[in-house]
């Protein structure tokens, strides 16, 4: 499989004898309660926590297993319980289980007030998918501890396998979601014996201590009174603002950046580009025949990548059964990468294969292409003074375009072939290049390429009952959160969620007529429809009725609910609304002194507006509009956090307009 993981992969040079460091336990038990801790009364670092841990410690053990490495992580947490909210808090525990990780062995127990010990059973240990807020779903080991009461000491400690290929890096967690007193992590690196490898640790966000040497053979670094994590809408990633280290093995020092990139953008080229560009005839015939009828440049690489995704399936993507998988993980050679050519004749790839075919292709026909290192923004917000390919995960193509280069990636099938994933938007990338790498910037799109266009005609009767047709497209980014919600879904289920959808708006509504076009179609917008139907829409009140125009921001919430911020706030992407919703108004009825709301100024980042008319005097149209994210202005500091609130809230307030309505003549019209 051709991945980027393999060239930031650290050789270890093993002799003929095999280490184990098993024999050598680090699970101790339980390690004893002082009185200290039995009679806290209050929390030490955050004043109004309920609960607090005492400590979190971490030994990180590595073991050789044949020819691979393990690495085990033993974790043993002791929590304070202070009062009925921290008993809460502490009553369900909550592990995250990464990628390639595995938690095993969990063992707990309640130390109650009065000194009687409770143990947490095995069986009540369990995996389930919990919500972060504003973020994808987290698999989490989740268990309920015994016993827990105020005053009450729960402490539990399991055991983290970790089988990730890159295996000589690893991310050191300093903040869980309460409090931590003191966090320590005891290392003991690989022997001198068998690698020349050194370990360093790397820290982000925090200064722990430096690696001090403790019994044998173990190294520690630790941090002192770390705060709880708050999750918060529209946060940087959180390798961005939580407190972590990165340990990772090295032989070459400390690294000077510029000849650093330079090596590794020329190491790109010679080892990735070169043997993939190696494409045979039936590769060069489907690259020609795809091209054909492209008036430029731009015309024939949005070609080839429309090619690759409608006759190529991805590795590890839906579509692509286990047994097909493990087929084609069991052949991939040991010694090298897999070639475009051979990509090709098996039909599938891996998301860097794909963009490694399409590098064949596109040079077979005339085009410059490089291979582009690029990082994730929602992981870490990369710059070249981090001296380090692992910060830059994936490959992505680079196109000469009339002088210019551009990033393309084939593997992002839910977006228009000319954008690139959010994540990847605003980052730098190393271009590669045999003789001078370079950095470029992956441009952030602008508002327009991500639109939701929505549309609503309803007849509204003097009981206050509305019914008409919804129509709603999406484009871009806002297409792809909709199409990644639905891509493993049948067709079936797909209009179930969207009828779910609207019943959690309106519970009382009559949904029919369900249509869904394009899901699988990024190049055009995905379309929503269906026929409403709802008694007391309107508010009737004697002669009047009162109605919200603003179908489609009922049920909305507040984007910044909170009235303080710990971290920056940073949008994932410029985004445009329009909304238009028209009102057949009841036989008698006419407006009743009702004012257009007006619009919001807010400068460069866009814009917002609301208009209101009666057309003919029967039909009300609502429209509304707004734009953010102008210009790429998409970050702010927390210190911007009130005023970005206020105008959010404000917005908000805008969308909770009341028209009313009133039977005879017309007092005032809009």
């Amino acid at each position: 499989m051709l991945n980027i993981r393999r060239l930031a992969l650290i050789p270890i040079l093993l002799s003929s004898a095999l280490v184990c460091f098993a024999d050598r336990p680090v699970d101790v038990g339980w390690l004893p309660v002082t009185d200290g801790q039995r009679n806290m009364k209050a929390p030490v670092v955050e004043k109004d926590a309920g609960v607090e841990a005492l400590f979190w410690n971490v030994h990180i053990l590595d073991e050789f297993l044949g020819q691979d490495i393990r690495r085990v992580f033993y974790h043993y947490v002791r929590l304070k319980i202070f009062d009925e909210k921290g008993k809460e808090k502490a009553a369900t525990i909550d592990i995250p289980v990464g990628e390639n990780t595995s938690i095993l062995y969990v063992k707990g127990r309640t130390i109650k007030a009065d000194g009687t010990e409770v143990a947490l059973k095995s069986d009540s240990v369990y995996e389930r998918d919990l919500i972060r807020v504003g973020r994808t779903r987290l698999k989490v080991k989740s268990f309920a501890m015994p016993g827990v009461e105020p005053g009450a000491i729960v402490e539990y400690r399991w055991q983290e396998l970790r089988s990730d290929p890159r295996i000589l890096y690893a991310r050191l967690q300093f903040q869980r979601e309460f409090p931590v007193q003191k966090v320590t992590y005891f290392m003991r690196p690989l022997p001198r014996d068998y690698t020349s490898y050194t370990m360093i640790i790397w820290p982000f966000n925090c200064t722990p201590t430096a690696l001090s040497r403790e019994e044998d053979g173990y190294q520690s670094t630790s941090l002192e009174n770390v705060p709880a994590f708050r999750d918060e809408p529209m946060m940087p990633g959180e390798p961005n603002v939580r407190p972590w280290a990165l340990l990772a093995y090295r032989n070459d020092g400390k690294r000077e950046p510029e000849k650093y990139w330079n090596n590794t953008g020329k190491d790109l080229y010679n080892h990735l580009l070169k043997p993939a560009l190696k494409a045979n005839d039936e590769v060069k015939q489907a690259a020609s025949g795809a091209v054909e009828g492209a008036s430029s440049d731009e015309q024939k690489v949005l070609a080839l990548v429309k090619y690759i995704r409608k006759n190529l399936r991805n590795l590890f993507g839906a579509e692509v059964t286990e047994a097909e998988r493990a087929k084609i993980l069991k052949q991939m050679p040991k010694d090298r990468e897999r070639t475009a050519v051979e990509v090709f004749k098996q039909g599938i790839g891996a998301s860097d294969e794909l963009n490694m075919l399409f590098a064949a292709m596109a040079t077979s026909v005339g085009l410059d292409v490089r291979p582009a290192m690029v990082g994730d923004r929602e992981d870490m917000v990369f710059m070249p003074a981090m001296a380090d390919r692992y910060f830059l995960r994936s490959i992505d193509m680079a196109v000469n375009i009339g002088g210019n280069w551009k990033l393309y990636d084939v593997s992002a099938r839910l977006l228009p072939a000319n954008m690139l994933s959010w994540r990847e938007e605003g980052m730098q990338a190393l271009l590669s290049d045999p003789k001078k790498p370079v950095f470029v910037s992956a441009p952030l799109s602008p508002p327009e390429a991500s639109a939701a266009i929505r549309t609503a005609g309803f007849t509204l009767l003097e009981d206050g009952s509305i019914e008409g047709d919804v129509d709603q497209q999406y484009s871009g980014h806002l297409a792809l959160d909709r199409r990644s919600e639905m891509r493993d879904d049948t067709a079936e289920r797909r209009l179930e969620r969207l009828k779910e959808h609207t019943a959690k708006v309106f519970p009382d509504a009559e949904i029919s007529d369900l249509r869904i076009e394009n899901a699988g179609d990024p190049e055009s917008p995905l379309k929503l429809h269906y026929h409403f139907k709802m008694a007391g829409y309107a508010q009737r009140t004697g002669k009047r009725l009162l109605v919200n125009p603003l179908f489609f921001q009922r049920g909305v919430a507040p984007l910044f609910a909170s009235a303080e911020r710990r971290h920056p706030i940073v949008f994932p992407y410029g985004w445009q609304e329009r909304d238009t919703v028209s009102i057949v108004l009841p036989d008698g009825f006419a407006l009743d002194n009702a004012e257009n709301p007006g619009g919001i100024k807010f400068g460069t980042p866009g814009s917002y507006d609301i208009k209101l008319t009666v057309k003919g005097g029967r039909e009300l149209i609502c429209v509304r509009d707004l734009t953010f994210g102008k210009e790429g202005q998409l970050a702010y500091p927390k210190d911007i956090y009130p005023k970005l609130k206020v105008l959010f809230d404000e917005i908000h307030r805008h969308d909770d307009v009341t028209i009313a309505l009133k039977q005879g003549p017309a007092v005032k019209q809009p």
